[in-house]
């Protein structure tokens, strides 16, 4: 634990004197609440902003992952299936995730120890475009594509309206703001019709930037702006 001020010093541009007026004119808050002094007590794990924006972000990790066909979203057991832990920066760290793709699905996955972050990319309130490519065994009519765009009920599940835009003849760009399991893959088969290509290829501003299958890279403060 170390005193706000000089956690404030460390991480920003500001000198002690300055983080105590900043601190003074209300401009820090930590964890929420404004804080109450420079001699407040603060670590790493602790959520400090300067004019609402988070301070000392290099205390968290965000990767964008490409994650290629058959590999589990999961640690441990594959029960036979590569999971994860092939890639030995995920093996060590094992931090969360948001996006969970299936076996036979590929493309960005979002990876961070700010469990905030990752909560909030999951919250389908929070409307999070979701971005997708997706061949199919047919073409959609233009019928089957507005159903679409006004949300289905599938097997009792109730799926929220999305984007639907035709590529070519059986390709389609698809933009969601949830994240059901096997979501895309059910919304098509409620018109029967199989999925035989999926990659997601963007969450919120956050795209797979040229990456491919199984590459991984540290994410930006310009490609965090506006979802931290």
């Amino acid at each position: 634990m170390i005193r706000l001020n000089k956690y404030l010093a460390e991480n920003t541009s500001l000198s002690r004197r300055d983080a105590d007026k900043a601190v003074a004119d209300g401009r820090i808050t930590v964890n929420g609440v404004p804080a109450e002094g420079p001699w407040v007590q603060v670590d790493s794990s602790s959520v400090v902003t300067l004019d609402g924006k988070r301070v000392g972000l290099e205390d968290y990790f965000y990767w964008a992952f490409y994650k290629p066909v058959q590999i589990l979203t999961a640690y441990g057991d594959g029960h036979g299936k590569d999971t994860l832990e092939v890639f030995p920066m995920l093996a060590e760290k094992k931090p969360a995730y948001s996006g969970r793709l299936d076996y036979e699905s590929e493309g960005l996955i979002i990876f961070s120890n700010d469990g905030d972050f990752i909560r909030k990319l999951q919250k389908s309130e929070e409307k999070i475009q979701k971005e997708y490519i997706v061949s199919v065994s047919r073409q959609l009519t233009q019928e089957q594509i507005d159903i679409l765009k006004k949300g289905i009920t599938y097997e009792g599940i109730d799926y929220l309206p999305c984007i639907v835009t035709k590529q070519d003849e059986k390709r389609y760009r698809v933009i969601l703001h949830e994240g059901k399991k096997r979501q895309i893959r059910n919304m098509f088969r409620h018109f029967h019709i199989q999925v035989r290509r999926l990659k997601r290829v963007r969450v919120g501003r956050i795209n797979l930037d040229g990456m491919k299958p199984g590459e991984m890279r540290v994410l930006t403060q310009k490609d965090l702006e506006g979802m931290i």
